[in-house]
């Protein structure tokens, strides 16, 4: 057993650790909370020159996905295709040339590309038809 006085000593002495070891911690507690109120609390909707082609570029990914499902007729997969190419050539105008006019006619012809693009279930079996 240890005096009294020594283990108070030891207490003491091991609390200063332990306050030592957790100011760190601690530090970088606040200062995460305080760095969150840095954050600009403006949200900018403005689009930048490259918002168009990733548009796009997101469109003919879901174009290529539902061409990969296999659910497709030729008079389907024909008007993707279409609807594909002519998203791609607005686009590229619109780039090469940008005005609001082509921006509008690039802006409708990837939505168009959308609106072909329609998922079949993402794989899912097709329930049996129920019969009446």
């Amino acid at each position: 057993m240890h005096p009294p006085g020594r283990t108070s000593a030891m207490l003491r002495r091991g609390s200063r650790r332990l306050r030592a070891t957790l100011r760190p911690a601690g530090v970088i507690a606040v200062l995460c909370a305080v760095s969150a109120c840095q954050t600009s609390s403006e949200v900018s909707l403005r689009t930048t020159p490259h918002t168009l082609i990733y548009t796009y570029l997101m469109a003919h990914g879901m174009a290529r996905g539902t061409v990969m499902s296999g659910d497709m007729t030729p008079q389907k997969l024909s008007g993707l295709l279409i609807a594909d190419r002519a998203a791609l050539l607005a686009v590229m105008k619109e780039t090469a040339y940008p005005s609001g006019s082509n921006l509008a006619a690039a802006s409708q012809a990837v939505q168009q590309l959308l609106a072909m693009t329609q998922p079949s279930d993402y794989g899912a079996p097709r329930p049996p038809p129920s019969d009446p």
